[in-house]
This record gives structure tokens, sequence and C-alpha cells, in this order.
């Protein structure tokens, strides 16, 4: 091609594409974010709407072996990953994804903050003394699989367990976690290093008894 066809060719593309922002048109991003129902979503729910919250949740995580299968049931796995979306994003944490869920899933650009859990042995490694760096881990293990956004219950008295160490939003992540709100704790005890170090500090106190998996 002359230099001077690859000019106008050039010239032509950069008129196509100023004609299609005036005109309204935005080229496709390379990634675009699944498009969710506007329909409320809660625990039961089943069909194309829940398989499309669950790919975008999926998006917003990291593969570590804990994708959510797109099989379009609101089960318990899908309702903890709400659960810990909502959380790390400071919303009301309830596992509904209404209005509000939706619009935050919408407009999410990163992700959870989610490591796997090689790394985060690792990191209750660096950071809990030697001589209970291996009880710990165990204990981490058994409670939440080393997963930073577990979120377990709801228990029978209707609170929820976040995080590495499982924090009860009804006592001890109000005491050990961070933050001046209570969304600033739960997001706290789904960031690995908060929820490992708070772990450390209830540790210090009273031992292993609050955990159910002491014996681990």
């Amino acid at each position: 091609m002359s230099r001077l066809l690859r000019t106008f060719a050039a010239a032509l593309v950069t008129m196509v594409a100023a004609a299609g922002v005036m005109l309204g048109f935005v080229p496709s991003p390379a990634y675009a974010a699944t498009t969710l129902c506007t329909s409320t979503l809660r625990y039961g729910d089943s069909g194309s709407c829940v398989s499309k919250l669950q790919t975008r949740l999926n998006e917003l995580g990291l593969d570590c072996g804990n994708k959510l299968t797109v099989d379009g049931s609101f089960g318990r796995l899908t309702r903890m990953r709400v659960y810990a979306f909502q959380g790390r994003f400071r919303l009301a944490v309830d596992g509904v994804v209404g209005p509000d869920t939706r619009s935050a899933l919408a407009s999410a650009t990163g992700g959870m903050g989610v490591i796997c859990a090689s790394t985060v042995a690792d990191h209750i490694r660096a950071i809990w003394p030697d001589g209970v760096q291996d009880k710990a881990i165990r204990v981490a293990r058994c409670e939440s699989g080393l997963n930073p956004i577990a979120v377990g219950g709801p228990n029978t008295n209707g609170t929820l367990d976040f995080g590495v160490f499982q924090f009860n939003d009804g006592g001890t992540l109000q005491e050990y976690l961070p933050g001046d709100t209570r969304a600033a704790k739960v997001d706290s005890a789904l960031t690995a290093d908060d929820n490992i170090r708070a772990a450390l500090r209830l540790y210090q106190a009273r031992g292993w008894q609050p955990w159910s998996c002491r014996d681990a």
C-alpha cells in the first residue's frame, strides 16, 4: 500500500470513529462486565438471571479453585459470595441482590481482594509468632478453608462469620476488627491481613477458645 493510501485509510478510520462518538456509538471494550437482570434475587431463586449473577461474581473474584458453578441456582455458596461482595463494598450484608447491590456489581471495576489459600498460609506465618503458626493455619483452614472472603451462617441467632478466622459479627468482629462502623469492620474482616492480625490479638487475649475449630 502506498504512503498516500495508508494516510487516506488512517484518516478514514479516524473520521468513522469520530462520527461514532458523535452519534453515541462507542467501541466495545476488550472486557465487558456481564449485564445483570433488573429483578431482585435472593436465596432459593433459580434461572438465567441467577446464572448472570454467578458469572458476574466470578468476574470479580480470583480463580483459586473457588469459582462459583454457574448453574442458575441461588444456593448457599452463591449467597456466601453475595455476602462477601456486599461486605467488601460496604453495603448492607443481607445476601439479597436488590437495587444497591446490583448497581455496585454493575459498576465495580476491581475485584474483592481475594488471595489463594497458599498465600493466606504464608501471610499467617509472616504475622503470627513462631510456635503457633502451624496451629493457626490448621484452625483457619478448618474455619474457612483459608478463604479470605468466606462468610459462614446465618447462625441460629442470625449472625454471620467473616473471613479467614471467621469473626462473628455479633461479638468478636465488633471488638477486634479495625474500623469506625460495622460496615468498615466487616470489610476489614474480609481483608486477609486485617483478619489475620485481629485473630492474633484475639488469640493473645483468649487463647484458642473462641474458635469452634480450636482442636484442629
